[in-house]
């Protein structure tokens, strides 16, 4: 079969591999489509914490048909790529994305950039019936979406809270419209791009901000949450959270940032970390199935042959979110 896979730090390449082999209560899923996010963008430059160095298919925003088992044969289902053991500390008082022995399908195992996947039975949801073939790819966002969801569990923001997003890439947009839905009025949001400022505008109504503009000063807001990962998207975090305001921070960065630690304590800040999805996929599910959420106008369909384009546009930030199509 023909994987999209990372081969060593900065190259990629179309290879053709064995199908996987799969082990007791594995299914063979048909890859239909899957998208590419910030960490597969980390992980072709630098690698990750959990990259081994081997050569690894990328890909866990992954939608497709189950081929095996046979007694789930044709079933259209989205992929929890968190595999988890169940048992640790951490599994057993629900914290499964903390789990001590997580395999995570396209960071430490093979992933959805390939025309079969193997992942296991228990990590897959069902496709809602009525489907179209032609909605169908839209449901490789539920696992992006999820991982908001997560964070916005997290940061429980209250109707009369103002809500900061800081960075307006896929996940910040998402988080506005997400808070919208929470029933969140004032909702504010921070990038230094200006298409990006715009299509929060559109999207979610949003009041938006340049960060990086010298003098002007930037409003506060209850909730923050870093959806940039930068180290001048931290500063930015603290510097705007009010007195007594949440901040989580979303955003994933490999390097260490520096921050003013003592305003954390002047203001009685609570920090937050979020880290992927859990208990999200059910909610996300319906969300993407429901339409409840503008996503369309942040994503470019690329053919799996165009896979390197695809990456292309996500590192010149020409995209939102690009989503391979098999």
């Amino acid at each position: 079969m023909r994987a999209y896979r990372l081969i060593a730090p900065g190259k990629m390449c179309m290879q053709e591999i064995d199908p996987p082999t799969l082990g007791e209560g594995d299914a063979l899923v048909r890859v239909h489509a899957c998208g590419v996010c910030g960490t597969d963008l980390h992980l072709k430059q630098r690698g990750h914490h959990d990259w081994r160095g081997d050569a690894l298919t990328l890909g866990h925003e992954i939608v497709g048909e189950i081929v095996q088992p046979a007694d789930r044969a044709g079933e259209w289902v989205v992929v929890d790529p968190q595999i988890v053991c169940g048992a640790c500390f951490y599994c057993r008082r629900g914290r499964l994305n903390l789990c001590e022995r997580l395999e995570h399908v396209g960071i430490s195992v093979d992933g959805g950039f390939a025309e079969f996947l193997r992942v296991p039975l228990r990590n897959v949801y069902r496709l809602p019936e009525g489907v179209s073939p032609e909605e169908r790819w839209q449901f490789a966002l539920v696992e992006p979406v999820a991982t908001c969801v997560a964070a916005m569990n997290l940061a429980n923001p209250r109707p009369d809270e103002s809500v900061a997003v800081v960075g307006l890439g896929f996940f910040g947009q998402v988080f506005l419209q997400l808070a919208r839905l929470w029933g969140v009025q004032h909702l504010i949001g921070l990038d230094p791009l200006p298409q990006r400022r715009e299509v929060a505008q559109q999207l979610s109504h949003a009041e938006v901000f340049d960060p990086s503009t010298k003098g002007d000063p930037l409003p506060e807001a209850r909730v923050v949450i870093d959806a940039a990962g930068s180290p001048s998207a931290a500063e930015t975090c603290v510097r705007i959270a009010s007195k007594a305001g949440r901040i989580i921070v979303f955003g994933y960065r490999p390097e260490p940032v520096q921050l003013d630690w003592y305003a954390i304590t002047l203001k009685e800040l609570t920090v937050v970390g979020s880290r992927s999805s859990n208990h999200a996929w059910e909610q996300s599910l319906q969300l993407v199935a429901s339409h409840q959420l503008s996503l369309r106008p942040l994503v470019h369909l690329y053919a799996f042959d165009e896979a390197e384009k695809a990456f292309r546009a996500a590192e010149m930030r020409k995209v939102f979110k690009p989503v391979l199509v098999l």
